[in-house]
C-alpha cells in the first residue's frame, strides 16, 4: 500500500517509520500475533528516504558491548534466512600495534559474545582476501567470516511482507505524521496530512526525526544526526571481471575512521574521518523539497568534498583521502561514480533509545538503531510491547543499556546532546580505552564534597552527569606501607595504585567513601508494606529499625535491582540502589506499579541527599565520639537502621558495609554535606581515616562476593543463577514469582561464580571468554585484582556443571590464556567476622 491508500479511523498500533527498524519492529508483533498494526511513512515504502535508504548496510557483529552484538548477530542470521543478506566475512585492520593489540581483545568479545570462526590475519593474509590493499602499510587484522552485507531496502519489504501475510498489517507511504495526539498521560492518535488515526499503542522509528516527536509529546530524545560521507569509485582494475556471487570481505580500517566495501567492479569508502557534522532535525525537509535542493532522500546532505580531501578530524593527521589511498592505493588516481553525506544518528552514549516512554501510556520509541542491529532491535521492543519484557528471539536480553529511561535530565540540552553526540561520532571507531572520560560536558553535578576531593587529588569520572571519585593521589603517599602490584601495558591505563592502597588500608584501618550518587527511594503511606511485599523478592514485613536485601524483578524473573529496603516506621521505607541510571530506571520501575490509591507516596532522593560511608575496623572508634546513637553490636546491629545526629547533622545511618568491612552508610540533606565530610574526617584524623575511590569499592566488593548492577546483576538472569536466590522469599506474593517459582523447580543451567587467576599477580580485565580447551563457556561479567586475597578475580556465569569449587578452566585475555580455578564464595570473610564485630 502506498499513495492512494485510505486510512483507517483506527488501528491498535501505529508505527511510524517504515525503515528496516519500523518494518522488523511490525514483522516481530506479527509472529508474536498482534493484529491491527498500521505502519506510517513520510516516504515512498520501502525506500523511504531515511537511513535504511542510503546506508550501506555493513554488518560488523563483534563489539564490546553484550546487546548490541546479539542484536547484530540476530540481525545477521534473520536476514540472512530472507535471503536479503550478503555472507562476505568482516575483516578489521590493524595500522597500529595499539590497534593489533586491540583486535586480539575484540575477536575475545565475539567468542564471549558466541560469534564463532573468528580468527586474527597476518597482513599477507589479509591481502589474500581482498588483493587491492598495500599489506605493508598494516599489522594485521580480525576476521568473522559470518560478517557480511545487508540489504536493508529489500529486507524492510520482506518483514513488510510477511506480517501482511501473517497478520494482515497495514503499511502506507507517502503519509506525514504532524501531531501526536495525547489524552490524560495515554496515547490517543496520530495525526497525519491525510487524516487522524486513533491507536492504543505508537511506536516511533524515525531514527534521525526522533526529536521533532519527543517535543510531539513533551519528550526529551537525546539524539543528534550526523552526517558522514560514502563514495564509490569507478571501475577498479583489481575488481574487473568480479564474480559477482563472491565477494571479498567488507574492511575496516578503525585507525582512520574508514570502511569499505565491494560493488561488484567498483569500491565504496565510508569516512567518518572528518569534523562533526551535525544537523538539526527540523532541518532535514521531506520528500517535497528534495527536488529543489538536488538530493535523492531526505537524510542527504550534498557532499563536501573538502572533508574527504582535507584533514578536518580533530584526533587525525591526515584527511580521508590521504588514508584511504595509502591503505588502497588506487584511490589515488581513481574518479567518483557517486558521492554523499548520508546522515545517521547518534545518542550521548552512542548506543540505541528503546523502550516505553516515561509519561506516555502507550507511547515506544526505536531510535538510533543502525542496519547493523535493526533486526535485532525490532526483535526485542516487539517482545517488550507484547509481553511486557524485552526479549531477543525468546531468550532474556538485557535491555537497559539502550533503554529511553536511562538519561539523566541534562541530557535533554542541546548542549549536553550535541556535545556528547559529536564525540560519539569522533569516537566511533577510536581506539578508547574503557575507563578513558569524555573531556567535554564535565562538572555538572558535584557533591557537597567535591572541592575537598580535588584538594585530595581525586581522579573523577563521569557517572550520569556526577563527578565521582575512583581513586585520590594522595594515597600514592602510602605505597611504601602497601605492596600493590603493577598492571602491564593497556590494563594499566587509567588506572593508579592508588586503587590498591586504598584496598588494603579499608581492610586495615578505616576510609570514608563518597555515597551522594547513592539514590534513596523513600515508600511511605498506608499501604507502604503490601505494596513493596508485591514488588519485592524478599519478605520486607520486618519491625522498623532493621533492614532486608532484596531483588526486584520483571515478570520473566529476570533481575531489574537489587536493593537495601530499611523500615523505618510501620508506614515509611527507605529503598537504596545506585547513582545514574539505575537510579532512573529503578525508581521509575517503583513508581509505575504503586497503586493510584493514594494509599502509597513515592519520593526520589536522587540531588537532596548526601552520603558517606565509613567502613573499617576503626569505624566504630571514629564515630562513636560524634554520634548521639549507641554504636555498640548490641544497640545498633548488622542490617539494621537509625535516625539520629552526628556532630549536630540530622543523618539516617544503615549499618552495612559494600566494602564487606564494620561500618556505615550515612546520609544527611544536601546542604549539611560538607560538614559532614568535615566532621568525619576531623574524627578519624587520630586513626588516619583514608579517602577511599569506587576502584577500590569494586575490588573489595568484588573479593566478598557482592554483586554489582548492571554488570554481574542484569535481566538476562533470574536470582538463582546469579547466587542471589537468599533474597527470594517464595511464601510472599510478587512480581516475577511465577518466573522463579519455575526456575527453582528445573534448577540453573548457568551459574555465577568467583573464578581466580592461578598467576601470581595476574589480573584481566572482564568481557573476556573463560575456556575449557577450545570450548567458551562463557565470559568476565566482572573482574579485578582482589588485594587481600592476592589474586586476580574474575566473576562468570558458567554451566553448572563447571560450577563446582575447585574446577579448572582458563581466561582468554590479549591472546594469552591464564590458567584459573572455580573457587567457592565469598573469597573474602566467608563467617562475616568483620561485617558484626
Amino acid at each position: 500500500m502506498s499513495t492512494g491508500t485510505t486510512l483507517p479511523d483506527r488501528a491498535g498500533t501505529v508505527v511510524v517509520g517504515a525503515g528496516c527498524v519500523g518494518c522488523s519492529a511490525a514483522y516481530h508483533l506479527a509472529r508474536l500475533g498482534r493484529e491491527d498494526v498500521l505502519v506510517l511513512d513520510r516516504g515512498p515504502l520501502y525506500e523511504t528516504g531515511g537511513s535504511t535508504s542510503h546506508a550501506p548496510g555493513l554488518v560488523f557483529q563483534t563489539t564490546g558491548n553484550r546487546l548490541m552484538s546479539r542484536m547484530a548477530a540476530y540481525t545477521r542470521n534473520l536476514y540472512d534466512g530472507f535471503g536479503d543478506f550478503r555472507t562476505s566475512g568482516g575483516i578489521e585492520v590493524a595500522y597500529t600495534e595499539d590497534r593489533m593489540d586491540f583486535l586480539e581483545r575484540k575477536r575475545e568479545w565475539g567468542r564471549a559474545h558466541g560469534l564463532t570462526g573468528g580468527r586474527l590475519l597476518s597482513p599477507e593474509e589479509v591481502a589474500e582476501f581482498v588483493p587491492q590493499i598495500d599489506e605493508s602499510v598494516i599489522h594485521g587484522g580480525y576476521y568473522l567470516p559470518s560478517d557480511g552485507k545487508a540489504h536493508a531496502v529489500d529486507a524492510s519489504e520482506t518483514m513488510a511482507e510477511r506480517a501482511r501475510e501473517r497478520a494482515g498489517h497495514r503499511f502506507v507511504g507517502n503519509t506525514e505524521v504532524t501531531d501526536v495526539e495525547v489524552d490524560d498521560g495515554e496515547v490517543a492518535a496520530v495525526v497525519t496530512d491525510r487524516g487522524r488515526v486513533e491507536c492504543d499503542d505508537l511506536l516511533l522509528a524515525t531514527n534521525i526525526w526522533g526529536p521533532l516527536f519527543g517535543d510531539m509529546v513533551g519528550t526529551d530524545v537525546p539524539l543528534v544526526p550526523c552526517a558522514h560521507q560514502y563514495l564509490v569509485s569507478e571501475e577498479f582494475e583489481q575488481l574487473a571481471g568480479a564474480d559477482r556471487e563472491i565477494e571479498q570481505p567488507i574492511l575496516r580500517h578503525q585507525d582512520y575512521s574508514l570502511y569499505f566495501r565491494q560493488h561488484g567492479e567498483r569500491y565504496g569508502v565510508g569516512s567518518y574521518n572528518h569534523e562533526p557534522l551535525l544537523v538539526d532535525p527540523a532541518d532535514i525537509h521531506g520528500p517535497e523539497r528534495l527536488e529543489d535542493l538536488g538530493l535523492e532522500y531526505p537524510s542527504l546532505r550534498e557532499f563536501t568534498a573538502e572533508h574527504f580531501r582535507e584533514n578536518t578530524h580533530p584526533d587525525h593527521d591526515r584527511s580521508a583521502r590521504d588514508a584511504a589511498s595509502e591503505l588502497v592505493p588506487a584511490f589515488e588516481d581513481c574518479g567518483w561514480d557517486s558521492r554523499i553525506n548520508g546522515m545517521f544518528s547518534f545518542t550521548p552514549d552512542g548506543m540505541p533509545i528503546l523502550g516505553p516512554d516515561e509519561d506516555v501510556d502507550g507511547l515506544w520509541w526505536a531510535l538510533a538503531v543502525w542496519v547493523t542491529q535493526s533486526g535485532g532491535a525490532g526483535s526485542v521492543v516487539a517482545n517488550w510491547m507484547e509481553e511486557g519484557v524485552p526479549r531477543l528471539d525468546g531468550e532474556r536480553v538485557d535491555a537497559t543499556g539502550a533503554h529511553v529511561s536511562r538519561f539523566q535530565p541534562h541530557a535533554g540540552s542541546r548542549e549536553f546532546t550535541y556535545g556528547r553526540g559529536g564525540q560519539q561520532y569522533r569516537e566511533v571507531y577510536q581506539l578508547v580505552h574503557p575507563r578513558e572520560q569524555p573531556t567535554g560536558q564535565r562538572g555538572l553535578r558535584r557533591s557537597p564534597f567535591h572541592d575537598r576531593q580535588d584538594d585530595l587529588g581525586a581522579a573523577f569520572y563521569d557517572s550520569g552527569g556526577w563527578e565521582v571519585p575512583q581513586w585520590y593521589e594522595s594515597n600514592e603517599e602510602l605505597l611504601s606501607e602497601y605492596d600493590v602490584p603493577g598492571r602491564p601495558g593497556w590494563r594499566g591505563r587509567h588506572w593508579s595504585k592508588a586503587q590498591g592502597v586504598e584496598h588494603l588500608a579499608v581492610r586495615d584501618g578505616v576510609a570514608m567513601f563518597d555515597m551522594t550518587t547513592f539514590t534513596g527511594i523513600e515508600v511511605a503511606g498506608r499501604g507502604a508494606e503490601s505494596f513493596l511485599q508485591g514488588l519485592l523478592t524478599n519478605d520486607v514485613a520486618v519491625s522498623p529499625g532493621r533492614m532486608r536485601y532484596t531483588a526486584m524483578c520483571n515478570e520473566d524473573g529476570g533481575v531489574l535491582a537489587d536493593l537495601t529496603v530499611s523500615r523505618l516506621a510501620e508506614d515509611r521505607y527507605l529503598l537504596f540502589t545506585g547513582g545514574g541510571s539505575s537510579a532512573t530506571l529503578h525508581s521509575r520501575w517503583i513508581r509505575e506499579h504503586a497503586p493510584d490509591d493514594g494509599s502509597v507516596s513515592v519520593a526520589v532522593h536522587d540531588s537532596d541527599t548526601a552520603g558517606v560511608g565509613v567502613w573499617g575496623p576503626d569505624a566504630r572508634n571514629v564515630l562513636d565520639p560524634v554520634v548521639e546513637a549507641d554504636l555498640s553490636n548490641d544497640a545498633f546491629p548488622f542490617y539494621s537502621v537509625q535516625e539520629t545526629y552526628l556532630g549536630g547533622l540530622p543523618v539516617t545511618m544503615l549499618r552495612l558495609s559494600y566494602a564487606g568491612e564494620l561500618g556505615w552508610e550515612i546520609y544527611t540533606p544536601t546542604e549539611y554535606g560538607a560538614r559532614l565530610w568535615d566532621a568525619v574526617r576531623e574524627a578519624g584524623e587520630e586513626q588516619g581515616v583514608v579517602p577511599m575511590g569506587w576502584a577500590a569499592l569494586d575490588s573489595t566488593s568484588l573479593e566478598k562476593g557482592y554483586r554489582l548492577w548492571g554488570s554481574d546483576l542484569t535481566p538476562e538472569h533470574d536470582p538463582y543463577e546469579a547466587g542471589i536466590g537468599f533474597a527470594v522469599d517464595l511464601d510472599t506474593e510478587f512480581l516475577g514469582r511465577e518466573a522463579l517459582l519455575s526456575a527453582r523447580d528445573r534448577g540453573v543451567d548457568r551459574k555465577l561464580v568467583p573464578i581466580t587467576l592461578d598467576e601470581e599477580g595476574a589480573v584481566v580485565d572482564a568481557g573476556h571468554p573463560v575456556l575449557d580447551g577450545d570450548e567458551a563457556l562463557g565470559y568476565g561479567c566482572r573482574a579485578d585484582y582482589g588485594y587481600t586475597v592476592d589474586a586476580g578475580i574474575v566473576y562468570a556465569y558458567l554451566p553448572a556443571e563447571y560450577a563446582d569449587p575447585g574446577r579448572s578452566v582458563e581466561v582468554e585475555y590479549g591472546n594469552e590464556r591464564y590458567p584459573a580455578t572455580v573457587r567457592e564464595e565469598p573469597l573474602f570473610d566467608p563467617e562475616r567476622d568483620k561485617l558484626i564485630r
